[in-house]
């Protein structure tokens, strides 16, 4: 009876570490499919603004964490949102944004107003964090890095 008391727990303390493994491997995955689609949506807003041939708005919402893209002209207009707050699909823990504004208008020569430099990050549940960042310069080129 004993030796099958310390099975059990053995193979209980096993499951712990297995289980958070588990947990932390798949936050890290969220955090680099939440970086590739926010670089690939930063790509498709220089795409749209040269296809529509008209100024497109990039918005980033820091309280609702929130990213869209959205016709300049009529603002009602919503190319593209994407949410990454704890509820969302691509839910993050903080999302910096190291530019001089929220808002970006990139113009349908490919030229943008300004450069962008997101941070996403992720904390796993021993208290180490994951970082991401996606930058695209004034001229509409988009790097995803690992940090």
């Amino acid at each position: 009876m004993i030796e099958i008391l310390v099975v059990i727990i053995v193979f209980a303390l096993i499951m712990k570490v297995s289980i958070r493994s588990i947990g932390d491997t798949i936050r890290r995955d969220r955090l680099a499919k939440a970086t590739d689609i926010l670089g690939a949506d930063v790509e498709q807003a220089f795409g749209i603004a040269a296809r529509q041939r008209m100024p497109v708005l990039m918005i980033l919402d820091r309280t609702n964490r929130t990213f869209s893209i959205i016709d300049r002209v009529t603002t009602t207009k919503i190319y593209r949102r994407r949410s990454f707050a704890k509820t969302a699909d691509y839910g993050l823990d903080s999302l910096f944004l190291t530019a001089n504004r929220d808002t970006i208008i990139i113009m349908p020569n490919g030229l943008a107003t300004d450069t962008l430099n997101l941070t996403l990050r992720m904390f796993t549940r021993g208290g180490a964090s994951y970082t991401k960042s996606v930058r695209a310069s004034k001229a509409g080129m988009v790097r995803v890095n690992n940090r």
